[in-house]
């Protein structure tokens, strides 16, 4: 999934030439606590490019990164003259038991994580009593043209870039240890076919620096056009939730294995 970043861009170049991060930063934002932030520590994890890390920091508190690869965390420890940690390959967060207010996850990193729900009780562990999650995922839309391409182009289950959820997957993975608060979206029609492309070029090899200056342009054609479409919920879901304590919840099941729910509804004939 991850390329390494060039050194022919600045991070800030980069960043001014793909729209959707600049859209993700500004939906984070418009969710964070921002009278409260100067008072909380928080984490982000994951985010594409440092400045949108530099960006949050910028808001007040006491932030900390967990970066997607090792390249990324050379990047952002350059970038933010600080140390960076790396996310585990299984998803464990490097930090201890309820040290966080907030913890901001970035778009693709649910559908990067070898088991989703594990890497959701690991937020939930690195947050305190009533710690804020804000968490960005593909939102599944079916029938819709950009579906259609996604399925066709990352047709193997496994490649992360296929994954995409509802809001009621994200409810069933949430539902254990947070309460939602707020449900968002954003990247309408154009922008997310042009993010389609993006991607498109990142798996078949191009450097990500000449990926970002082919779709400088594109990207602001589709965020030209989209705004026509205000009606679009967007093809990108942002859940904000308040944590509370973990409870897994045990679904009884009968003595052939089957849950109650399937033998209701699906009877022999009598």
């Amino acid at each position: 999934m991850e390329n390494t970043p060039d050194t022919g861009l600045s991070p800030e170049e980069r960043f001014e030439c793909l729209l959707p991060q600049r859209m993700e930063l500004s939906a984070v934002l418009a969710h964070l606590p921002l009278a409260d932030l100067p008072h909380m520590t928080m984490l982000d994890v994951g985010m594409p490019n440092p400045v949108m890390s530099k960006a949050l920091r910028d808001r007040g508190g006491a932030w900390a990164t967990v970066a997607r690869s090792p390249a990324h965390a050379l990047e952002a420890a350059k970038y933010l003259g600080g140390p960076v940690s790396c996310l585990a390959a299984d998803g464990s967060i490097p930090f201890e038991t309820h040290v966080f207010d907030g913890l901001v996850v970035a778009l693709d990193m649910l559908a990067a994580m070898p088991d989703g729900g594990s890497f959701i009780k690991e937020c939930n562990r690195v947050l305190k009593p009533s710690g804020l999650l804000i968490l960005s995922a593909q939102a599944k839309r079916p029938g819709s043209l950009a579906d259609m391409v996604r399925r066709r182009r990352w047709s193997d289950p496994s490649d992360p870039f296929s994954a995409a959820f509802t809001a009621r997957d994200l409810y069933d993975f949430l539902k254990t240890g947070f309460d939602v608060l707020e449900v968002d979206g954003f990247s309408r029609f154009f922008v997310e076919f042009a993010r389609l492309r993006e991607l498109r070029l990142l798996q078949d090899g191009v450097p990500p620096d000449a990926v970002a200056l082919r779709m400088r342009r594109r990207y602001a054609i589709a965020g030209a056009l989209d705004k026509l479409a205000f009606w679009d919920r967007g093809h990108v879901i942002l859940i904000s939730a308040r944590r509370r304590q973990w409870s897994s919840r045990i679904t009884p099941t009968l003595r052939d294995g089957r849950r109650i729910g399937e033998a209701v509804l699906f009877q022999p004939p009598v």
